[in-house]
């Protein structure tokens, strides 16, 4: 039997969906949640542990109290033990507390819901001497220590309660400074390594800086304006994220956000870093086309940095007008130059999956898997 630490941050990614770009720190997650933000993260915790069945014998459940992992072992009827927390109120503090117990029970393996924050107090407590796997519930998440999706981490998961002589390897923690992040100042900071299994693929790569040439990205934002031209004019165009979305963005002269979510409606911007809520107002009545990037280094299109697009919100969209744009350099430097979704929803995630365009330049485009 093996015995498999829970630890879930309950606040993880609320400061998303609203807008935020962050959970980190008492004043925002009261604001996110003033605002209608949804507690996720233990969804997409139980989400990953629901798909561990086949061996919950083989597990022994060390959990967080309450909404920390011990509801998702009781609604999963996992064996388990409670390791207490400092607070009825989950902290950082709270966070690193239970790791620190979870290393000293021995625990063969460490699985955490969160994001970036979380990941960094994890290492806190326990540096590389306990292994872990990261169950993607954060904002950012740009840490090598995560699964590229709940899904990937139960799968994970499972295989490594199954797997006798498991290896292990080093992945980076990194974070930035939310509030820098806020104001569209992007700088990764490297805290450590943690060590994660290795057992077949899922676990997904830290983000890696982007460096685009100005010749490239021009081409894509002549080939998106010619597109736009043989477009409805009452067409609205939701603008993501990204360095690459941001260049277009100036070469239509609007002002917009590199972090946030913009949006345009006959080259006027109608929405300038909308939450989801405020984007459910503006497109449902009209047709949209929704243009995004990859993150580079990793190739999430979906569920990273951007869960102001909820699944509904996508749906209205329509997966068939989704424009992906990067340069070919971002695409060549992915993994089998391979994207990636993790909506929240699995059955929109299984929509999204396939082989779909990305525009590379002007009349360029490269086809690429998408997981």
């Amino acid at each position: 039997m093996k015995k498999i630490g829970l630890i879930v941050n309950p606040i993880a990614g609320i400061g998303g969906p609203v807008g935020l770009k962050g959970s980190d720190g008492e004043d925002i997650q009261k604001l996110a949640l003033s605002k209608g933000a949804v507690k996720e993260s233990g969804k997409r915790a139980e989400a990953a542990f629901a798909l561990v069945g086949t061996c919950k014998d083989d597990i022994l459940l060390y959990c967080g109290p309450g909404e920390m992992g011990e509801t998702i072992a009781k609604n999963l009827e996992l064996e388990h033990q409670v390791v207490p927390a400092i607070h009825s109120n989950t902290t950082a503090a709270d966070t690193e507390f239970v790791a620190a117990q979870m290393k000293d029970l021995g625990v063969d393996l460490i699985a955490f819901a969160g994001g970036d924050g979380t990941a960094r107090n994890v290492l806190n407590a326990v540096g590389d001497e306990v292994p872990v796997i990261g169950i993607p519930a954060g904002v950012k998440i740009h840490s090598g220590v995560f699964a590229t999706s709940p899904a990937a981490a139960g799968r994970l998961i499972e295989a490594f309660v199954k797997t006798k002589a498991v290896k292990f390897q080093p992945a980076e923690v990194i974070d930035l400074n939310e509030e820098d992040y806020r104001q569209g100042r992007i700088g990764d900071t490297f805290y450590g390594y943690m060590s994660v299994p290795v057992i077949g693929s899922g676990m997904q790569n830290p983000k890696a800086a982007s460096h685009n040439s100005e010749n490239d990205v021009g081409g894509i934002c002549q080939e998106i304006r010619e597109k736009m031209q043989r477009e409805d004019p009452d067409t609205v165009y939701i603008l993501c994220a990204g360095s690459t979305v941001y260049s277009l963005k100036q070469d239509l002269g609007i002002d917009g956000t590199l972090l946030g979510i913009d949006v345009i409606q006959g080259n006027k911007l109608i929405g300038r870093d909308v939450s989801a809520d405020e984007l459910r107002e503006i497109i449902h009545t009209n047709q949209c086309r929704l243009i995004l990037t990859a993150i580079g280094g990793q190739g999430h299109i979906f569920g990273r940095g951007n869960q102001q697009l909820a699944p509904d919100i996508i749906r209205h969209i329509g997966t068939d007008h989704i424009w992906i744009i990067a340069t070919a350099s971002k695409i060549y430097g992915l993994p089998q130059q391979t994207l990636f979704v993790d909506t929240g929803d699995a059955s929109l995630d299984e929509e999204l999956r396939g082989y779909r365009r990305v525009i590379v330049g002007w009349q360029e485009t490269l086809i690429c898997r998408v997981m």
